[in-house]
């Protein structure tokens, strides 16, 4: 899978991205929330890990406008080490799939990006279907408004 991290923190930053690269993933890193939607529309990532508090864009901001742009579906996975109950509420309420809670687990971010594949695969599978809907209803359509006698 294609994955952006963004985490203001280089240590934090370097950790995230060798764990993935080390899981079998293509990994691009971002210094920030801005930095990171920058990069989006080019790398079109099936998923992001974000780091929740950064300079410029947190990453509940960056959350909520991945969730309002229209490209298709991104798992986002908010790091924080804050694990009080009302701030994961409040992510998944701005849109974010799961958390990862610092310092980070290689194993715990095995089970994310596990779900997320299954997720991913699913979006996936649901944008081609409606593709192939379309498809099939143009067909439709037209062959409804033509006579096969004449």
């Amino acid at each position: 899978m294609r994955i952006l991290v963004a985490d203001d923190d280089p240590v934090s930053r370097l950790i995230l991205t060798k764990a993935v690269t080390r899981l079998g993933h293509e990994c691009v890193a971002a210094v920030d929330g801005a930095d990171a939607w920058e990069k989006l529309p080019g790398l079109c990532p099936e998923v992001v890990i974000s780091d929740w508090m950064m300079p410029n864009m947190d990453g509940l901001e960056l959350c909520q406008r991945i969730r309002t742009d229209d490209r298709g579906y991104t798992y986002f996975i908010l790091v924080t080490a804050n694990s009080e109950r009302e701030d994961r509420l409040k992510g998944m309420r701005a849109g974010a799939d799961d958390y990862l809670c610092k310092p980070l687990d290689p194993d715990d971010l095995l089970l994310r990006l596990i779900a997320a594949r299954r997720v991913t695969a699913l979006h996936q599978r649901l944008r081609e279907q409606a593709t192939e809907l379309e498809v099939l209803n143009e067909k439709l359509y037209r062959d409804g408004r033509r006579d096969p006698l004449t």
